[in-house]
């Protein structure tokens, strides 16, 4: 067992991560998430106000878009320094600024001992990945899609894209050594192309495949609509919304 040095740690707040809990605002236990009651709360008493709807599809999915930067942290801290997280839903919480007015969720993990790869790196690799994903994410997708009514597509879409994002920011960094490159290119493809189903509590495939695909004048629309205009006051629609629309006159 290893720790992320301050170095470390200073490059994952671009993340969310933060390791002092904070004083002026909300905590809310990363395993609040699975029960019915801390969700209709979180969503009627706060997320509401802060978004602007009282759609709880349109807020569960918000809130898994907001999530989506776990999955980012995690597998930038496994690429880039060869460290494991431990993604348990019982070893973090959301916190966030009372005066916050959009709602962005930081990462306070109680445990931050991370693992390192021995001999075999591609089985450590897929360990990371399970536990993230399998043991994380894969189950606040289902009781975010069933306490909101909003489709699985939509939030598995809301994590790939931010996988998409931090994987694709490193390649584009001129000051990454060509050795490095080939790493993160391997681990990119295997997260998004290779690792198995199972590995992300699924049966069929591996859910982020389908939403990569090439990119237009250097945006790759989506598949699915996160549903983020119902938040907008203008009805704004993200860049990347498949959805075509003539933007709003002002």
């Amino acid at each position: 067992m290893a720790e992320l040095t301050k170095e470390e740690l200073y490059s994952l707040t671009k993340y969310r991560i933060i390791t002092e809990k904070k004083t002026n605002g909300s905590i809310i236990k990363g395993a609040d998430l699975l029960q019915q009651k801390h969700l209709t709360s979180l969503y009627d008493e706060i997320l509401q106000y802060k978004l602007n709807t009282n759609k709880h599809s349109v807020i569960g999915s918000m809130l898994v878009k907001r999530y989506a930067f776990l999955a980012a942290l995690v597998l930038y801290c496994m690429t880039s320094y060869d460290k494991g997280i431990n993604s348990s839903i019982n070893n973090l919480s959301l916190q966030t600024d009372d005066d916050d007015p959009i709602w962005l969720p930081s990462f306070y993990f109680n445990n931050l001992v991370v693992t390192t790869p021995d001999t075999d790196r591609n089985s450590w690799r897929e360990a990371v990945i399970t536990a993230l994903f399998k043991d994380n994410i894969s189950i606040i997708i289902n009781n975010v899609s069933k306490a909101s009514k909003v489709s699985k597509s939509i939030l598995w879409e809301n994590i790939a894209i931010y996988i998409f994002w931090m994987y694709e920011s490193l390649l584009e960094d001129e000051s990454i050594s060509d050795e490095m490159k080939s790493k993160i290119k391997e681990d990119f493809s295997y997260v998004i192309i290779h690792a198995p189903a199972e590995a992300f509590g699924l049966k069929d495939k591996n859910p982020l495949t389908m939403y990569f695909h090439d990119k237009k004048n250097n945006v790759r629309k989506r598949s699915t609509c996160c549903l983020f205009y119902y938040t907008s006051k203008n009805g704004d629609r993200c860049q990347t919304c498949p959805i075509e629309c003539k933007q709003p006159t002002t």
